[in-house]
C-alpha cells in the first residue's frame, strides 16, 4: 500500500483562481505490486467563484480536454492559469490529481519562466499526451471535489475508489479514518458543469467548515432528494469491497468516497 500526503489551496473555476501552496508528501511503501493505492491526502480547495456561468472547466483558460496536459493545446504556455500564482497553484493541483507519482511536466509564465509540476494521484494519466475523454473527466471531477474546502483549512481526508476506475487508489479503508464523509462525482469539464457530491455519516452528524454538510457551501450540489444519502442513491462496490464505498453515484460512475 502507497499512502501519500499533499497539502493544496486553490478554486475550481473557469478561471482557476486558488491560494495558499503544496506541503511536502510523504510515501509508506507497501504492496507496490498490487498496482493500487490508498491515499490519505488533505484537502485545502478554497473558493470556486465561476461555476455558475455555464461554462465548465477549461473554458477560456489555456486548458483543454481535446489534448494531453503535457501538450502544447492541452495546456497551454503563457496564457490563462499560466499568468498567475494562483492560475499555477490550480495547475499544480491539477497535475498532481491527474498524473502518478515519477511524472512531471513542465510550463511557462508569459514571461517564458518554466515551472515544472509533478504527479501524484494518476486518476487519468492518459490526459498527459492525450486527450481527456468523458470517462477521464468525470475522474477528474471526483479527485477536485474531494479536495474542495471553501476555508481553505487543511483538513486530513482519506481517498477510496473503485479498482477498475481507480487503480492506484483502490478501495481498501485505513483504521485511521473512521468516518465516511461522502462521495463526490459528476463532470466539472462540461458546459454547464455537473459537480456533485451525496451525503455519508461524517457529513449528516460532523461537518466540517467548508465541507460537504456544511452551511454555506455553493461549489457543488447534492442531486437527490432527503437526506441525499449515498446509501440511498449509490451503488457499493463488489464482492468483499462492498462496505467500502461506492462506484457509481446515479447516472455517474467514477465516484470517489471520503473518509476522515
Amino acid at each position: 500500500m502507497k499512502l501519500s500526503h499533499i497539502a493544496g489551496c486553490a478554486a475550481i473555476l473557469v478561471s482557476l483562481t486558488g491560494c495558499g501552496g503544496f506541503e511536502g508528501e510523504g510515501w509508506d511503501e507497501g504492496d507496490v505490486a498490487a498496482a493500487e493505492q490508498e491515499v490519505g491526502s488533505t484537502n485545502g480547495f478554497a473558493v470556486v467563484n465561476g461555476l455558475g456561468t455555464g461554462n465548465g472547466l477549461g473554458t477560456g483558460n489555456g486548458l483543454g480536454t481535446g489534448n494531453g496536459l503535457g501538450t502544447g493545446n492541452g495546456l497551454q504556455n503563457g496564457v490563462g492559469l499560466m499568468t498567475s500564482e494562483l492560475g499555477r497553484k490550480t495547475v499544480e493541483y491539477i497535475i498532481k490529481c491527474a498524473l502518478p507519482a515519477g511524472r512531471t511536466i513542465t510550463k511557462r509564465d508569459e514571461n517564458l519562466v518554466e515551472y515544472p509540476f509533478d504527479g501524484l494521484l494518476g486518476v487519468a494519466p492518459e490526459w498527459e499526451d492525450g486527450a481527456c475523454d468523458e470517462d477521464c473527466q468525470e475522474r477528474m471531477t471526483a479527485c477536485l471535489g474531494a479536495h474542495l474546502n471553501t476555508t481553505g483549512e487543511h483538513v486530513s481526508i482519506f481517498l477510496v475508489g473503485n479498482r477498475d476506475d481507480f487503480p492506484l487508489i483502490g478501495p481498501g479503508t485505513s483504521s485511521a479514518y473512521p468516518t465516511q464523509e461522502g462521495a463526490f462525482f459528476g463532470n466539472v469539464f462540461k458546459s454547464p458543469p455537473e459537480f456533485h457530491y451525496c451525503n455519508s455519516a461524517g457529513a449528516l452528524t460532523s461537518p466540517i467548515d467548508g465541507r460537504i454538510g456544511s452551511s454555506g457551501e455553493k461549489q457543488y450540489t447534492n442531486p437527490f432528494t432527503g437526506d441525499g444519502k449515498c446509501s440511498d442513491n449509490c451503488a457499493a462496490y463488489d464482492g468483499d469491497d462492498a462496505a467500502s464505498g461506492w462506484k457509481s453515484c446515479g447516472v455517474y460512475g467514477n465516484v470517489l468516497t471520503v473518509y476522515r
